[in-house]
Parts: structure tokens; sequence; C-alpha cells
């Protein structure tokens, strides 16, 4: 019996995740093929169990050992229960990693994994602003040697294990050897949204065996368009937004160019530069 369950789409903050999102939940689950702010609500972030958070962490000091948090991750991933389907998207910010033998997720339970990935100079102005924080300090973050977390401030247990742009992109890269996965680069959605969507529905048609519908591709870009959820944004409260600036401010490529110095775009290639050789990033 194959227990695979889960598809994950993943990525470093602020580097397409929500687009990523916006763009299958309206190829899968638009049926009324118009534009709905709401439609991205059917993948939702992966998250401990409820249970597991209520009767367990109860014995847990996350202030003091956020780590802990390994220790639920596959446990949460078994007890996941699947509806109209044997197959679940789940959003993530957490890298593939390993913490005292606790994995972040296994071959059993994960079929397949998208993997956003942005320039990390982009990533380095986007997520400062969006965190109201330093450059300088979103860079070591972002060059950290060793792994570190973000919480969300709603909830506690709500803990992302990162570690740096280049660890954090390697992990989804090479992890699972045998997980089936497809690299979208943010940028490459920006030239081309309806090819390079095409290619990661292409690659979903295989991994859950379904024929291609290009017209709901096409209505996904149109649905999924920066301008539309940013004009929404500017009209309403973005409900997936936890930070006190705008989710949605700009979308383009290059934003670093005027924002960071030269020392601060030296130090990013210096410790990045075969990653970014390699996705073409010079």
């Amino acid at each position: 019996m194959n227990n695979k369950k889960i598809i994950w789409i993943s990525s470093y903050p602020k580097s397409g995740n929500t687009w990523m999102r916006y763009l299958l939940a309206n190829y899968f689950y638009n049926l009324s093929k118009k534009f709905d702010p709401q439609i991205i609500k059917n993948i939702e972030k992966f998250q401990i169990d409820y249970n597991l958070k209520k009767n367990l962490f109860q014995k847990e000091d996350l202030g003091k050992y956020p780590y802990n948090i390994s220790k639920y991750w596959i446990k949460s991933q078994e007890k996941i229960k699947i509806e109209n389907g044997n197959t679940v998207f789940f959003k993530n910010h957490n890298a593939l990693v390993s913490i005292n033998n606790n994995e972040f997720t296994n071959e059993s339970l994960s079929l397949a994994a998208i993997y956003i990935v942005r320039d990390p100079r982009d990533v380095v102005v986007s997520y400062a602003k969006y965190r109201n924080l330093s450059y300088d300090q979103t860079i070591e973050n972002l060059i950290s040697k060793n792994l570190f977390y973000v919480r969300s401030k709603d909830d506690p247990y709500n803990i992302e294990i990162l570690g740096s742009w280049k660890f954090h992109y390697n992990s989804w890269k090479n992890g699972l050897p045998s997980l089936p996965r497809i690299i979208v680069k943010y940028e490459d959605l920006l030239n081309d949204c309806y090819f390079y969507f095409l290619n990661v529905i292409s690659f979903l048609s295989k991994v859950l065996n379904f024929s291609i519908n290009k017209e709901q591709i096409s209505n996904s870009v149109e649905y999924s368009s920066f301008e539309k959820l940013k004009n929404y944004e500017r009209n309403n409260n973005y409900f997936e937004n936890t930070g006190n600036n705008k989710f949605f401010r700009k979308g383009v490529s290059r934003d670093w160019v005027n924002e960071l110095t030269k020392e601060q775009i030296k130090k990013i290639e210096n410790e990045f530069s075969n990653e970014m050789d390699f996705l073409g990033y010079n």
C-alpha cells in the first residue's frame, strides 16, 4: 500500500512560495474560474498536529529549546488525514534537515517537492523590509554557519528551522535522493509565468497521473497575478500577512541593485558563488 501523502512547496522566506501556492490552488481548486484571494487556503502551511501540541508540548520548554520541535515533525505527518484523494500540498520554509536524528520528512511520507529559489540578493531586500530588519542583519542570517529558526508571533509552536540560504537550497536540491522534485526560479516565473508553471504542472502530472489542462494553466496565471493580489491587499487586510509591512511589495527581480551597498553585495556573492553561478545569478 502506498502511504506517501505530501507534496511539499518549499522555499526560503520571501522567494515566491505564496505565488506558487496561488498558481497551484487556482489550477486544482478554482472551480468558479474567477479571482479568489481565499483560494490559497486550500494549500496550508505545514503545522505540528494540534493534539501533539496539546498533549505533548506541555512538557517542552520551547522558549529554551526551540529545536525540540523536530521530535514532532514525522509524528505530525503520520497523523495527517487525507480527504478527496491520497495526497496533500503543504507549504513550508523549513530546510530539509535532521536534528538529533529527527528528520523533517522522509521518503515514505513525501511524494514530491516543488522548490522555489530566488536570487539571495533580492531575498535580503524583500525579507529585511518585511521583517523590519537591517540589510546587514538579514545578510548575517542568510550566510549563517549555524541553523536558526523563526517563530510565529501568534503561535509559539509554529517554528521553522532555516539555516543559511545556501544550506536551505542544497538541502532540498540534494536531500532524500529518491524524492521526485522540481526546482523553479522566481525570476523565471516573472519572465514567463505560463511556460514555467506549465513545467510544474507537467512534473505533477507524471507524479499524480493526470492530464494537463492548458486553459486552466492560463486561468491560474491570470488569477494569481501579482498586481491582482497587491490591489487586494491595498484594500483589505491580507489574511496571510503576519508582519507589519505589506506582503505584496514589488514582485520584481534585481531590486538589490539599488538597495544594497557594494560591500553587502560582495559579501553575499562570495558566500554563495557556486550556487549563484549554477543558477545563473551573476
